[in-house]
């Protein structure tokens, strides 16, 4: 029992007494219960006006009732508003440490409620787009026109970042992301990529420089080992190393072309028009000429050939031959692989599936990185150059799409190319 109670108890039981020793010496025992009975409500309802003009505020009222039972309900709200203004204002300094933090990142932040108006930003944002405190409300396509932007903020679809080549008169290269948060809201964040993005450029440029140049000397160098290889008899002591010799030309010829083609993908110079391809086809002819490619393995094809996608068909082929061929490299003989095309309600499924020697589950996310290779002596055994999944991913990306691997040592690997529903044509449609 608190005190506040307990006090309380004692005085109704004090007074009570002392009404009925009153009212037995008097004899006048309505008149005096009803006075102490009037006497103990009107102080209950003093305690209660004190109280709430306590809660209230009111300039009158510095302290809660000071004596029983209110005042301990006043101690326990007291306790309670000091609990809450020690949360808010720990709420209130965190959002401060927040809104400090942004205001000092390099990046432009600008926050948007879901018809794009502007909520906050920070000083970044500030410089960069030129706003000014009066432009919170105001919509951001409304101040920022770039069509590229505008599209990008109407499609819905935030997983890729967009890349703006200059900003208000600013000749820099910008990357905008926007990130949804708290429900209805979105963080729109710009940085500076112009430093990263021409290093990138230089690399490109300098890879496909440098294959272009290297592919007309290995030409004549491939030439002339044929050459000798016609010319030197097979028992002669030359025939090993200039086998050796070609096949190292030949691989060397492979990294060239597919560096030429990585380069194609990245620097987005794909030729030719996009347009509704017959992926079931495509896979149907690869499926009659699958013994030129093994006849080692068990190569089973489950193709929906009515399912087309809106792409580039080269690229494609590309794509649809390299996981194939993966598959077949790295699965011994006697094994199955299996080939899908099919459609479900996320999209349409490009899936190779084989019971090879499997991937560690630390290697997964670096295979398309180029010239990475789980097994550095496999890979140059079978011919592999490390781009494969590099180039794969690259034409993926420029369709929309993603590559996804799952795989277990020992047991086999499924890669699957997920395209998005509004890629899928159908014959019928066409």
């Amino acid at each position: 029992m608190s005190k506040g109670i307990a006090r309380e108890l004692t005085w109704v039981i004090t007074s009570l007494w002392i009404a009925i020793f009153i009212a037995w010496v008097s004899d006048q025992w309505l008149w005096v219960l009803g006075a102490y009975f009037l006497v103990y409500l009107s102080r209950q309802l003093y305690s209660v006006l004190q109280f709430e003009k306590w809660i209230k505020g009111h300039s009158g009222v510095s302290y809660p009732p000071g004596s029983g039972f209110w005042a301990e309900i006043s101690h326990l709200v007291s306790r309670k508003q000091r609990s809450l203004e020690k949360h808010a204002n720990l709420q209130l300094y965190k959002s401060e440490q927040f809104l400090a933090a942004s205001m000092a990142m390099p990046d432009a932040l600008v926050s948007l409620n879901e018809f794009h108006q502007i909520e906050w930003f920070n000083r970044s944002a500030r410089k960069l787009f030129g706003l000014k405190q009066s432009d919170i409300g105001r919509r951001i396509e409304n101040l920022y026109r770039h069509p590229d932007f505008i599209a990008y903020l109407k499609q819905g679809d935030y997983g890729q970042s967009l890349t703006i080549n200059g900003v208000n008169q600013r000749p820099r290269v910008y990357s905008f992301k926007i990130l949804p948060y708290h429900r209805i809201h979105k963080l729109l964040i710009v940085k500076d990529i112009h430093e990263l993005y021409n290093l990138a450029q230089i690399r490109r440029d300098f890879v496909a420089n440098a294959s272009h140049e290297l592919r007309t000397p290995l030409t004549v160098l491939s030439g002339y080992l044929e050459v000798m290889r016609d010319s030197v008899e097979p028992a002669s002591p030359w025939a090993k190393p200039l086998q050796s010799m070609e096949h190292q030309s030949n691989r060397m010829q492979a990294i060239i072309n597919d560096l030429l083609t990585l380069s194609a993908m990245e620097s987005e110079t794909i030729t030719g028009d996009e347009g509704p391809v017959a992926i079931g086809d495509i896979l149907q002819q690869m499926a009659e000429s699958i013994d030129q490619m093994t006849t080692e393995h068990t190569v089973r094809f489950e193709v929906d050939t009515s399912l087309k996608i809106i792409g580039y068909e080269d690229p494609l082929k590309s794509v649809l031959t390299n996981l194939v061929s993966n598959a077949i490299r790295y699965t011994p003989a006697g094994g199955q692989i299996t080939v899908r095309w099919y459609q479900d309600q996320k999209g349409a499924h490009y899936e190779v599936e084989d019971t090879g020697i499997g991937i560690a589950q630390e290697h997964i996310g670096r295979l398309t990185e180029r010239f990475y290779r789980v097994d550095t002596a496999r890979s140059r055994e079978t011919g592999g150059t490390g781009l494969g999944l590099a180039i794969v991913k690259h034409i993926l990306e420029r369709h929309h799409a993603k590559l996804v691997i799952k795989s277990q040592v020992q047991k086999g690997s499924v890669f699957r190319c997920d395209f998005v529903p509004g890629r899928i044509v159908r014959s019928e449609d066409e």
